[in-house]
């Protein structure tokens, strides 16, 4: 188990390591420390290097739009009783120096779940998230004039991972047999954090919001490859991509082979848009 553990750390900080290579290579070239290797290695390098940032089969970039493309986006039903939001959004280090919220990329997950909260004043509210950023959530939905009585918290410093938080979560939801409850968050997020929650016994639809890719049958304006290659090395996506999309399926395959789930993705019943 160890031993998988370690793999999984590798594959997912490739990219640091890729950069340590080329820090070192450079390093020993500069004080004229050279070996047989050095060449070839660095070559290789490059060549993962370009990969990670490009829009090529099971690089980052690649593995986030299939992720996003699992679970279909949906209409909010009509007979909604809450909406679960998770969080992440925020930089938790920069908002708890600044003293206010300080947001990161996958800030959109929020604003689009408040945008239903709002536009559906009769459902309950529930937020997933650490202690500040719940607090934090609470005065931006007040802000906006959601009231209070609609929102529960869970709001533990020691819940750190999204499985703690979804357990905890998913009490506050009560039957979601009899009551239809929304679940909210990034699309590339929405199969580990469905797949979670339905481990816990929590039926929630999803809806999917907040996505970081383009090259989906959706798209308004579909891109051709050569263009999607294009825009991939023009932003620095590419290196955030591979550690997240990694992670994911890391997250997917330890729920998977830990027998919290029975199958690799989870299972949903929701019409398509």
């Amino acid at each position: 188990m160890i031993f998988v553990k370690v793999l999984w750390s590798l594959l997912i900080n490739l990219d640091l390591i890729v950069i340590a290579v080329f820090v070192f290579g450079t390093l020993r070239k500069w004080c004229n420390k050279t070996c047989s290797m050095q060449k070839p290695v660095m070559s290789a390098a490059a060549i993962l290097l370009i990969f990670m940032m490009g829009d090529f089969p099971f690089s980052g970039r690649y593995i986030l739009r299939h992720l996003e493309e699992k679970i279909p986006v949906t209409q909010v039903p009509q007979n909604v009783h809450g909406i679960v939001i998770t969080g992440g959004s925020l930089c938790l280090f920069e908002t708890e120096v600044s003293g206010s919220a300080v947001y990161h990329k996958t800030a959109g997950r929020l604003f689009e779940a408040l945008k239903v909260a709002h536009s559906h004043p009769h459902t309950e509210i529930v937020f997933a998230g650490s202690k500040l950023e719940s607090d934090e959530f609470l005065n931006l939905a007040l802000s906006l004039g959601i009231s209070q009585k609609r929102i529960k918290v869970v709001s533990n410093e020691k819940l750190s991972s999204l499985e703690a938080v979804a357990e905890e979560a998913s009490k506050l939801t009560g039957n979601t047999k009899h009551n239809k409850w929304l679940l909210i968050t990034s699309a590339y997020l929405m199969p580990r954090t469905l797949n979670i929650f339905q481990s816990h016994n929590c039926e929630l639809t999803p809806f999917p919001v907040d996505f970081h890719t383009i090259g989906h049958a959706s798209d308004k304006k579909p891109a051709n490859y050569l263009t999607r290659l294009v825009m991939s090395f023009q932003d620095r996506l590419g290196f955030i991509a591979w550690n997240i999309a990694w992670r994911e399926i890391a997250g997917l395959c330890n729920l998977r082979l830990s027998g919290q789930t029975k199958t690799l993705f989870p299972k949903i019943d929701a019409p398509k848009v």
